[in-house]
């Protein structure tokens, strides 16, 4: 299941970041691809706000740091494989983290193996300067949930 999205600027890649929210649940994992600056980070801030993660956090992108957690409703952990090369998920210890959470992987094609049947993929496409094409691609139970997304108003 794929589904596409247009966003116009920052405030509609965080509103779709927010919608995702009422389908997450602890267990989740989503991979993030895309270019730098094409609105990764962004999505996971609309995402954290969506999971009533405390405003006065800052969401950055864990570059150098490799992951945030944010806790909310959800706790989440963020992570950004920027500045690795072909990673093993064992290697920063993120199993233990996928039953705790939602985790977030910036980056996902630095990751040498397939993680587990269940997760959601979104690819980030510059159109123009502010506008993004994000398209959400769906693996196990996750092609039903982008099926209930596809339904919603946010669908283009």
């Amino acid at each position: 299941m794929q589904i596409n999205f247009i966003t116009e600027n920052e405030e509609d890649t965080i509103k779709l970041g927010r919608s995702l929210t009422k389908l997450l649940k602890p267990g989740d994992l989503i991979l993030l691809y895309g270019d730098l600056g094409c609105g990764k980070t962004t999505f996971v801030k609309g995402v954290a706000e969506g999971l009533l993660v405390d405003p006065e956090v800052y969401v950055t992108s864990p570059t150098f740091s490799l992951i945030n957690v944010y806790e909310g409703k959800y706790t989440i952990y963020h992570v950004d494989l920027y500045r690795l090369e072909h990673i093993e998920l064992e290697e920063l210890g993120l199993h233990e983290f996928l039953n705790e959470g939602i985790v977030i992987i910036e980056w996902a094609d630095r990751l040498n193996e397939s993680l587990k049947e269940d997760f959601l993929e979104i690819y980030f496409k510059y159109l123009d300067l502010t506008k993004r094409k994000i398209t959400f691609i769906g693996y196990g139970e996750w092609q039903e949930l982008l099926r209930e997304l596809d339904k919603d108003e946010l669908s283009t």
